[in-house]
């Protein structure tokens, strides 16, 4: 599907993905789409602009093409980043907290919408079938 997540909250999940190790784009859309069971799918003009944009600011680095084969990547056509030290700075337990927060603000402000627009017992049958 092709909902979008906010800017913030996509850009702290990118993050965390590349916490985990070296990936590059496709991964990163694959891993978005497998932990939202396919609600959210960027599409690959946002993540790689994106990941260029974490580039730009120190947060990743790019792979050469010796580095990904001496951690054992197959790089083929591939372009692997990697979260550098300042990027590891962006996931520590305080920014997890912090992005924790402001995305719990945005789903119940999402959930107010919806309530308030489709009623209480809609909301309600919602959560029971999302859970």
């Amino acid at each position: 599907m092709g909902k979008k997540l906010p800017s913030d909250i996509l850009r702290y999940t990118v993050l965390k993905i590349f916490e985990e190790g070296p990936s590059y784009g496709y991964e990163v859309v694959s891993s978005i789409e497998e932990v939202t069971d396919g609600y959210w799918s960027p599409s690959y003009g946002t993540i790689y602009p994106l990941i260029q944009r974490l580039e730009d600011q120190g947060l990743l680095k790019s792979l050469s093409e010796k580095e990904a084969k001496d951690q054992g990547l197959d790089n083929g056509d591939r372009n692997y980043f990697e979260l550098t030290e300042k990027g590891k700075e962006e996931v520590t337990p305080d920014q997890e907290t912090e992005a924790r927060e402001n995305f719990e603000e945005l789903i119940l402000g999402y959930l107010k919408i919806y309530e308030n627009k489709y009623g209480k017992e809609s909301l309600e049958e919602l959560l029971e079938n999302a859970l």
